[in-house]
């Protein structure tokens, strides 16, 4: 019970009482009169029981739960994700409230505006393709708690591609990619300290034997396809062929870019310009050979403004599918070729297929076959390392003939 009492230098009485959680309190009621004071204290003692009370049925709860997971953990053996659950789990009992901790589907589109500051707007919308397709065959995972997730569950989300192969004409290079993406959201929360594992190390990627290769246009099929192009097709089947450089980019190049006194023509406007450092940023450099060239003197040069006006007006998807479905058709190049030497474990040759992209390993192997330097090869295509180049890179037989012939030989039968 409650009881009043006088302090030293104070006019006040001062009323000690025990609180919800048993200990005991002295505090100034604020008045000088005992009755008033004793009702006061009384108050105070009487909603600390209502608090005490209230918390039994919590507690009970709260170490029955704490019983049941020490049990647990002495069974299967102590783990740190399991006391972060059980952490949770108390902090939901004891405040009837759920712990706000986000989901991977929240955590992922977090993830994805931080990233849209950062990458191309393709591959925004590949990190979004990549949600979509985890959505459609396993949402329930998206929607657990991360601190829930165990690797168990990335293998389900990359067996849910898996399983969608047949339906979608997925191959495995597309599941790798979409499981990598999931992996760097999972990365991510590792790294802010949201998760005390990256649980995304135990996923490995699919052998990619059933992905397709990319092969070059031939000088001939370039040509045609000029033939069948109309004005500013034609213009940019040269600047690909030429530069090496992607559809979006080429579409996107303005007068600007073209120093006319040295016929070259310079990109700044590509992904590296997203480069956090101003030092890391090195435009793409092409010198533009006389097709190309004549081709700017034909449609007469400009001083600003793009020099493919109607095509980048157009959809990213709008220009691709009308290279591959109408203008290669029109002028009977096919779209999948024999690979010239590379077989498959039963001997049977494997297909190649282009796309605009492929005028891409055009330009990076014609300079290779004529012994352009890799740096050169490297500065104008873009690419930052060697092996990246090498993916570009088609060196022709005619090629390896001539540069082994250069090469000193042994006359072996002056020695019989």
């Amino acid at each position: 019970m409650a009881t009043l009492k006088r302090k030293d230098r104070s006019p006040y009485w001062h009323g000690i009482y025990k609180l919800a959680n048993g200990n005991f309190r002295s505090r100034s009621t604020k008045t000088t009169q005992k009755r008033e004071a004793r009702r006061i204290v009384n108050e105070w003692e009487v909603e600390e029981q209502k608090i005490r009370e209230g918390k039994s049925d919590q507690a009970r709860e709260v170490r029955e739960f704490i019983e049941r997971y020490f049990a647990d953990q002495h069974r299967k053996g102590w783990n740190r994700d399991d006391a972060i659950k059980a952490i949770c789990k108390i902090q939901e009992i004891a405040t009837g409230k759920e712990l706000k901790t986000p989901t991977l589907r929240r955590h992922f589109l977090d993830w994805m505006l931080v990233k849209k500051e950062m990458v191309a707007e393709s591959t925004y919308k590949g990190y979004a393709t990549a949600l979509r397709s985890f959505d459609r065959k396993s949402g329930a995972i998206l929607d657990k708690r991360l601190y829930e997730l165990e690797t168990s569950d990335l293998l389900k989300l990359q067996k849910g591609l898996i399983d969608g192969k047949a339906e979608g004409k997925m191959k495995n290079k597309t599941i790798n990619l979409r499981v990598a993406v999931i992996k760097s959201v999972i990365k991510d929360a590792y790294v802010q300290g949201i998760i005390p594992r990256d649980i995304g190390l135990g996923v490995k990627p699919l052998p990619e034997l059933d992905s397709t290769l990319k092969v070059p246009f031939t000088s001939e099929e370039i040509v045609e396809l000029c033939k069948h192009a109309d004005t500013e097709w034609k213009g940019m089947i040269l600047f690909g062929k030429n530069t090496g450089w992607r559809i979006s980019v080429i579409t996107n190049l303005r007068w600007e870019n073209i120093n006319t006194e040295d016929r070259l023509i310079i990109d700044q406007n590509n992904k590296q310009k997203r480069s956090l450092k101003l030092i890391d940023r090195k435009p793409m450099i092409a010198y533009l050979m006389d097709s190309t060239w004549n081709y700017l003197k034909f449609i007469g040069f400009k001083k600003e403004g793009y020099i493919f006006p109607e095509l980048q007006a157009q959809h990213y998807d709008t220009r691709t599918r009308h290279f591959t479905d109408k203008l290669m058709v029109k002028a009977g190049v096919p779209k999948s070729v024999p690979h010239p030497y590379l077989k498959d474990d039963d001997g049977n040759v494997i297909m190649g297929e282009r796309t605009f992209h492929c005028l891409r390993h055009s330009a990076n192997s014609d300079m290779a076959n004529n012994d352009v330097s890799m740096d050169v090869r490297k500065k104008s295509l873009g690419h930052t390392t060697d092996m990246i180049n090498e993916g570009y890179t088609h060196i022709d037989l005619e090629t390896i003939k001539r540069n082994y012939e250069k090469v000193p030989d042994i006359d072996w039968q002056d020695v019989m």
